[in-house]
């Protein structure tokens, strides 16, 4: 089964994406220090999903990103709503988690988004699966909250990158 799945040293390396990725973690630590605030880790996934290329193709995956994410709190608040109606029975759970899974797929189809498919159905799963007590509605709008600060800062680490990248190679020639 692993057989495909060897170590290449030469490809062992640090390239301008690995590199950026780093960067979008590291001030979305660095925020959400300063800030005080709990719940990084949406903002940090957030940051690498969202990084790519270019800062077209940043906008572009992070916009699909910031759609799907908010599908995904939309049903994750629907969930909290009918939890709450039924005081919390696990058949709320059992019944309506799947349903909102192919909500949420549906919805991010039907949206044209279906690269943004799976980011929606983890964020519904993790908000609604990971609520703390007595906070659902404002974790789950915390969360899609962290998803913009993360596609932010992915887009501005790419900018100021990139833009650093090309003044270094003028600079050389």
């Amino acid at each position: 089964m692993f057989k495909r799945y060897r170590f290449d040293p030469k490809k062992f390396k640090l390239g301008m994406r690995t590199l950026k990725s780093g960067l979008a973690v590291f001030f979305v630590i660095l925020l959400f220090g300063l800030v005080g605030r709990d719940g990084i880790q949406i903002a940090a996934l957030s940051a690498v999903f969202s990084l790519r290329e270019d800062f077209g193709q940043s906008v572009h995956f992070g916009s699909s990103r910031v759609l799907s994410n908010s599908i995904g709190g939309l049903y994750a608040l629907l969930y909290f709503i009918l939890s709450d109606f039924f005081a919390h029975h696990f058949l709320v759970t059992l019944i309506f988690i799947p349903i909102f899974t192919m909500l949420t797929i549906m919805t991010n189809v039907s949206f044209n988004n279906t690269s943004g498919v799976i980011s929606g159905v983890a964020t519904m799963l993790i908000i609604a699966l990971s609520v703390p007590a007595g906070d659902s509605i404002l974790y789950a709008l915390a969360r899609v909250g962290e998803t913009f600060v993360g596609v932010f800062v992915a887009i501005v680490v790419n900018t100021d990158v990139n833009k650093m990248r090309d003044w270094l190679a003028k600079s050389r020639h």
